[in-house]
């Protein structure tokens, strides 16, 4: 069915319509899904807000895509999402069914993921009240499985745009904080099947300051997950500001503060600070039509207009009236003060613990100040039409925008909008978003009750000129930037990202990159120091060298064999390669004489003197590992998947399995290395199968350095532990606050308990490099423990190793 709807709701973004589609997700769909009373049949019904405004035409305009939750826990995929009505003239009314792509979620679903993790627990921290967070594992489970159920849709929505041809590149545009894993889920997906698409998200709330944000025990994954975009939005600097600490502190990123830019996996992503707007023409013309809701013309009229939140400071606000009828009675009956609270949340205990301090502070001081003729508070619970809204917006004198913390706080910007008539003043916290850039506003701690009292009374004595010209500069600046400009603002900028990534030439990647030297005086200077000795103890695959299909095809880069010669010559460096692989094949592949070498994940050691440590296990298992190797290659060795044999541990790998056969083969090589009785641990693209030993990366780490530099290694050496694999988590927690540790990963899920994380091979080299130039600045030391005491020490751990 084609619909034409009015001009003015047409976005004025061009696009190319036979390369681009839009594709926005949010967490519920742009309309309300209604069954109709009489017929039963589903109708839509257009949500407000400013997204929707901005957002839905330019969906039209593309012939895109909307991803939302239906709003209805009770649907399911068997209701048929209407068309709009020919009556329908707001902003979603071109949206045609086959461009809306619903999630359906059930109660239990919803509960979990929307009441529990979301205002829970991300909505009161990421407002830094972390006090207010609840932390349940159950509710991030459920976050995680929705994230993922709009990542398939999502996926579902790409596939249908690229029907519309093969060249279209799809736009996603992500929406809040119910959806922060969502970007890292959908870009794994979009690098399995080799699809292009540009990813950017947009934050709505505040983004914490590091202290607050490292309180979530899942503030990785959260990084992570909005770390697949290739950029990310937020409404201020600040914000930016504290999204790029998080990003470095906790997971070791490179980032540009000037540029707002974090390297990650190879990529680059653009965070940008876009202040959202309010479709400005439409609440001035409502303003305009607006009745006449309040009578009392002799009285000025005090507005705040809230959701029922503990973030918004409604009961400070309340109390700091209070105060201000106490220090300036003369102002009694001469005002009055008007709150509109909109319900939220009414079913949680806390948001009903709130209503009723409200009740209780504002029939005090009605009780207290009343008059035979005058209250003066007026308390409306509940909702207001946007047309009576604007009508209160334009008869306002002062505006009270004083949350305790606030993305943004559109209320703000709709009541400058609204300001036809007779100029207001806005008195606004600055701890919402639009105090940082509506500076012509009376800016206040709401803390501070006193300061606010004696803020409402400068306001209501501001002279007209000045009121006036306060509210001129305000109105110029949000009609200018409205929400339509917000859209476009934030659409340029992520097609700009197209130029980001690492390889190209543009300005901003090339210098980001070219101080990579430099990162690792901030890492590690502090932390070598001017140390006695520095112990270097690094993993083989994907760390030193790449991955590469077949073991023997990882080859050492000849840069990196040199260096590490190098270091190894260095009198204050010792040097450990710590692998998978055999011992003698790990030592053959780097072809260093000097250092230590580590094998079967550190079952076999081989020093330097050719000495040898190997970890002793039951003979039987070397029965059960023939068995199980014959097994595995009798049942899942085919379709290019192949056992590698080492002693006695196993490696099944599947890399050259093509996708679609992968999932059956895993299945079954675990079932037959667990069945064995031999441990089965994650590999890439493979799987390790060893027998059940406390020994790991870990413990082989640690008796290495006490072998080398005796019990009390940990008070005269620094120690740097680099490694790609599961197995090097082993390691890693091992030294954790002992080393400076690093986890070398692309992969935007990995988790670690690494300090800092790595790119890839590249990154380690320059790492190397780094230390190398570190170490020869200082002087040689004298070695305090010769060869002979270095061979005793190395005895004595062996046999107190063995006896434990």
């Amino acid at each position: 069915m084609e619909l034409n709807f009015p001009q003015e709701l047409k976005s004025g973004i061009e696009w190319n319509p036979s390369r681009e589609r839009l594709i926005v997700v949010s967490n519920r769909l742009p309309f309300v899904l209604k069954r109709d009373d009489l017929t039963g049949k589903l109708i839509r019904k257009s949500s407000a807000g400013g997204l929707v405004t901005a957002v839905a035409p330019v969906v039209v305009d593309c012939g895109g895509r909307w991803v939302g939750w239906t709003g209805d826990c009770s649907l399911t995929v068997d209701d048929e999402i209407p068309e709009a009505s020919e009556e329908d003239t707001t902003p979603t009314a071109g949206l045609l069914k086959h461009q809306v792509v619903p999630v359906y979620l059930n109660q239990q679903q919803f509960d979990s993921y929307y009441n529990g993790c979301c205002n829970g627990t991300l909505w009161p921290l990421f407002h830094s009240m972390s006090d207010r967070a609840v932390y349940s594992s159950e509710y991030w489970q459920d976050y995680i499985q929705v994230n993922q159920l709009f990542a398939d849709k999502t996926l579902e929505a790409i596939e249908f745009s690229k029907m519309d041809g093969p060249d279209i590149v799809p736009l996603i545009w992500i929406h809040d904080y119910h959806l922060t894993l969502m970007p890292s889920i959908l870009r794994q997906a979009l690098n399995e099947k080799n699809s292009n698409a540009l990813l950017g998200f947009f934050l709505h709330i505040p983004f914490p300051p590091w202290d607050i944000f490292r309180l979530l025990p899942w503030d990785d994954e959260i990084l992570l997950g909005l770390l697949g975009c290739d950029m990310i939005g937020f409404h201020i600097e600040d914000y930016c500001i504290n999204f790029l600490d998080c990003c470095h502190r906790r997971l070791g990123c490179r980032i540009d503060r000037k540029n707002l830019l974090v390297e990650y996996g190879n990529r680059i992503v653009k965070i940008a600070a876009l202040p959202i707007g309010i479709p400005f023409d439409r609440f001035q013309r409502m303003a305009e039509e607006a009745p006449r809701l309040v009578k009392e013309k002799r009285q000025k009229i005090i507005l705040g207009v809230d959701r029922l939140d503990y973030t918004k400071g409604l009961v400070h606000r309340l109390k700091a009236f209070e105060r201000f009828l106490e220090k300036h009675p003369e102002h009694i009956e001469e005002v009055i003060f008007i709150q509109i609270a909109v319900p939220s949340r009414t079913d949680v205990k806390e948001y009903q613990e709130l209503k009723e301090e409200m009740d209780q502070v504002i029939g005090r001081i009605n009780g207290r100040f009343s008059t035979a003729n005058w209250s003066p508070i007026r308390y409306i619970y509940g909702c207001v039409s946007q047309a009576e809204l604007a009508a209160y917006y334009r008869d306002a004198f002062i505006a009270m925008v004083t949350p305790l913390r606030d993305g943004m706080n559109l209320v703000a910007k709709e009541f400058v909008a609204c300001q036809i008539e007779e100029p207001g003043v806005l008195i606004l916290s600055p701890f919402a978003g639009a105090g940082e850039t509506m500076q012509e506003a009376l800016l206040i701690n709401p803390y501070k009750i006193d300061d606010v009292a004696e803020l409402i009374c400068s306001a209501l004595e501001m002279s007209r000129d000045e009121r006036e010209v306060r509210m001129k500069n305000l109105r110029r600046r949000e009609k200018v930037n409205n929400v339509d400009a917000w859209a476009q603002a934030f659409l340029k900028a992520i097609r700009s990202t197209t130029s980001m990534n690492p390889e190209s030439d543009s300005k901003t990647g090339s210098s980001l990159m070219s101080s990579a030297m430099d990162d690792y005086d901030e890492y590690l200077s502090k932390y070598v120091g001017n140390a006695e000795k520095l112990a270097l103890l690094l993993d083989y695959d994907g760390t030193l060298a790449p991955l590469a299909p077949h073991p023997d095809l990882a080859i050492l880069p000849n840069e990196t064999r040199k260096i590490l010669q190098r270091l190894s010559n260095c009198p204050d460096v010792y040097v450990s390669i710590i692998s998978n692989r055999s011992v003698d094949n790990v030592k053959k592949m780097v072809g260093i004489e000097n250092i230590t070498y580590a094998g079967k994940n550190g079952l076999e050691i081989l020093h330097p003197d050719g000495t040898k440590f190997v970890y002793p296990l039951p003979v039987e298992y070397e029965d059960k590992v023939r068995c199980l190797l014959r097994q595995l290659q009798e049942e899942v060795c085919h379709d290019g998947a192949w056992v590698e044999h080492k002693g006695l541990l196993l490696t099944y790998h599947y890399s050259e399995t093509v996708m679609h056969l992968r999932t059956g083969l895993i299945k079954r090589a675990r079932e037959l290395i667990e069945g064995a009785g031999l441990v089965c641990t994650t590999a890439y693209c493979a799987l390790e199968a060893k027998p059940p030993s406390q020994w790991n990366k870990g413990q082989a780490a640690l008796y290495i350095l006490r072998t080398a530099f005796g019990v009390d290694w940990e008070e005269r050496i620094r120690i740097v532990y680099a490694g790609d694999d599961f197995t090097d988590e082993a390691a890693i927690k091992a030294l954790k606050g002992l080393a400076a540790t690093f986890r070398v990963t692309s992969t935007l899920a990995v988790k670690t308990a690494a300090d800092r994380r790595l790119a890839n091979n590249d990154s380690v080299l320059r790492m190397l490099k780094w230390i190398e130039s570190h170490m020869t600045k200082r002087k040689p030391r004298l070695s305090s423990r010769n060869s002979s005491s270095v061979l005793e020490t190395m005895d004595e751990v062996q046999q107190s190793q063995l006896s434990a």
